[in-house]
């Protein structure tokens, strides 16, 4: 009886995870990403960025007379992830370059 019930218990894990998969596979095809560094109009959008993140890492740039090194661009690749973008992103960052200075 165990072994029945562990048997129905495995096949019904194995179809949810066959559905799961389906359902995920249709939706990554309707976001794929063929070259994640795709350079269009002299410009390079890398995936998940917009125009205004690279018009704003472009303004960093600008601000520190350099490319940033890899701190800087932790902190402005964390202020992306949380969904910053615009003067916002530029603001925050420059706040929070201030703060890892002081530290």
């Amino acid at each position: 009886m165990e072994l029945i019930l562990s048997i129905i218990i495995a096949a019904v894990f194995l179809v949810l995870m066959v559905i799961m998969f389906i359902l995920g596979y249709k939706e990554a095809l309707k976001t794929k990403v063929e070259d994640p560094l795709a350079v269009t109009d002299g410009e390079m959008f890398g995936e998940g960025w917009d125009k205004d993140t690279f018009v704003e890492f472009e303004q960093i740039i600008d601000i520190l007379g350099r490319e940033p090194n890899e701190d800087e661009i932790r902190i402005f690749l964390g202020l992306v992830e949380e969904g910053y973008h615009g003067e916002t992103l530029l603001q925050k960052f420059l706040e929070e370059l201030k703060k890892h200075q002081h530290h």
